[in-house]
């Protein structure tokens, strides 16, 4: 009897940790309105999971290949052509065809895998079937990976998903290399060689799709790393794929920054004209109360604040969770030395409230109590 019914009801990682559990093996095929996945077990370990959309696009397995430049689309074309035929896995015929080795095939296959679960796991709706059967299984070319450690790896996935998504929402996103600010030479120094790989593929031409075709990366590592260097300020959006529009990322808040910026100006002026009428014993108030040189301070001590915040969110990317201090963002390589203390003369204020995702930075201010009104975030 096969076990099927609507994610809705029991959940992806319900019924994967069931079949494990079970050591069953067989077929679990998924769908949704858009997409169709199959996972197939041997007693109870993953050995290969597969996705395909309505256009019928080729196995990550092939997309991964060219990007490494192990195959030309040309032998993965003639591959497909050889399944519709054969029914053969593709992963088999490239083998047997001497275009990859089966180390090859199953390095891929592995974030191929991970790939295709993790995709999964972030539906919300449709629906599954699992049919125990017999598979037939070659040994020198089948991986198998325990179901609870994939399930481990992409609860942990899932976990820091929805801030890097925020951060890259889309994959139509075309970023271009940048070196603003005085801490980039700093991050860029330290970055990884999957970080340098992917930060050398940024040419402004590329979107986030197409640097995911260039890579033998998943496609959560991918976009984790953009996130990186994104916040790093190494990189910034430059515009949105044509497979959308060609219209800039972020046009919206453009138009709303230049409002702001038109807002700003007329409030100076209207500022300037009422200080211009004010007597000069009120003048000399103002000037007491704050000197010119304290108004830059605290301007220097924002653009300070802004470069840790920066740095505690590459350290997060990086490590999957917040620092314990800027002392260690300073040893680590993450900030220069001298940034922990502001402009005022005090320390920097810094709280870990939770262990990913919450924190408090902020300057004790020119008064430099805690707790102040001109406590400066």
């Amino acid at each position: 009897m096969a076990l099927e019914g609507s994610i809705k009801d029991f959940g992806l990682a319900d019924i994967f940790q069931l079949i494990s559990l079970q050591k069953k093996t067989g077929l679990l095929n998924i769908h949704n309105k858009e997409m169709t996945a199959t996972v197939t077990f041997n007693k109870g370990q993953i050995s290969y999971a597969v996705v395909e959309d309505k256009k019928g696009e080729i196995e990550k397995i092939g997309r991964l290949l060219i990007g490494a430049g192990k195959l030309k689309e040309k032998e993965i074309d003639e591959a497909i052509q050889i399944q519709g035929k054969t029914g053969e896995r593709i992963g088999k015929i490239l083998i047997d065809s001497g275009c990859i080795s089966r180390e090859d095939l199953k390095e891929y296959l592995s974030i191929q895998i991970k790939d295709v679960i993790f995709l999964m796991l972030r539906w919300r709706d449709g629906w599954y079937r699992f049919d125990s059967q017999e598979i037939e299984h070659n040994k020198e070319e089948q991986i198998l990976i325990p179901t609870d450690f994939i399930l481990m790896e992409c609860t942990r996935m899932l976990d820091e998903w929805p801030y890097i998504e925020s951060i890259i929402p889309s994959d139509d996103i075309i970023f271009s290399q940048s070196f603003e600010g005085e801490d980039a030479g700093a991050l860029f120094s330290s970055l990884s060689p999957g970080e340098l790989t992917i930060f050398n593929l940024i040419n402004g031409e590329r979107d986030v799709k197409k640097i995911i075709n260039h890579i033998q990366l998943g496609e959560f590592d991918v976009y984790k790393i953009l996130a990186t260097l994104k916040m790093s300020g190494l990189i910034t959006p430059k515009s949105i794929s044509s497979r959308v529009e060609d219209v800039p990322v972020s046009e919206g808040y453009e138009k709303k920054h230049l409002l702001t910026i038109l807002q700003f100006a007329i409030l100076t002026f209207i500022l300037s004209f009422i200080l211009l009428l004010l007597p000069i014993k009120e003048m000399v108030g103002i000037n007491d109360i704050m000197s010119i040189l304290e108004i830059m301070k605290v301007r220097d001590s924002r653009n300070e604040l802004f470069h840790i915040h920066k740095a505690i969110n590459y350290y997060r990317i990086s490590n999957g969770m917040l620092p314990d201090s800027l002392e260690l963002l300073q040893k680590e390589g993450y900030m220069k030395r001298g940034h922990l203390i502001d402009h005022l003369g005090s320390l920097f204020v810094y709280e870990k409230i939770s262990p990913i995702l919450d924190y408090r930075l902020y300057s004790k201010g020119v008064d430099k109590k805690l707790g102040t009104k001109d406590d400066i975030y």
